[in-house]
């Protein structure tokens, strides 16, 4: 394969990932347990809270970091310099900790903790966040990103 070839393909890989990045960040990022979304239903505890939040509604400034970084990714994989491609990159592994941090300690976006009276005494249900599928999306992603990238800078 030519190095025009390989620059094409990473180009893409680039752009791609940017596209994904960009539409995980509309994906859900938090899903709370069942069995506690049912109990705290019933107990009128999670109003305003949603029950599958996006990246939008669970982060205050990381959802708008994660945005200009998929924005910058466009930018490098059109008309990015050496310079570009590299602070993206730093960027993009920076971001990829973030995510995976994110999918390990999901948020719960406020859900506070749900009472219920067992046998006499009383219990709770914590709301057990799980990632949703905007993490794993922004996972692959930012992934695909950093391959792109390390190819272009490859074939340059």
């Amino acid at each position: 394969m030519t190095k025009d070839a390989r620059g094409v393909i990473a180009d893409w890989m680039v752009l791609i990932s940017a596209v994904g990045l960009f539409l995980s960040l509309f994906l859900t990022w938090s899903r709370l347990s069942p069995a506690y979304v049912a109990l705290a239903g019933q107990l009128q505890t999670l109003q305003g809270v949603p029950r599958d939040p996006t990246a939008w509604q669970v982060y205050s400034a990381a959802d708008v970091v994660l945005a200009v970084l998929a924005a910058g990714l466009i930018f490098v994989a059109l008309a990015g310099t050496r310079r570009g491609q590299i602070c993206t990159l730093v960027a993009a592994f920076l971001a990829l900790a973030f995510v995976i941090h994110a999918a390990g300690a999901p948020p719960t976006n406020g859900a506070p903790t749900a009472f219920q009276p067992s046998v006499g005494v009383p219990g709770h249900v914590a709301p057990s966040p799980t990632p949703g599928s905007g993490e794993t999306v922004a996972i692959v992603a930012l992934v695909l990103a950093i391959g792109g990238i390390g190819a272009s800078m490859e074939a340059a």
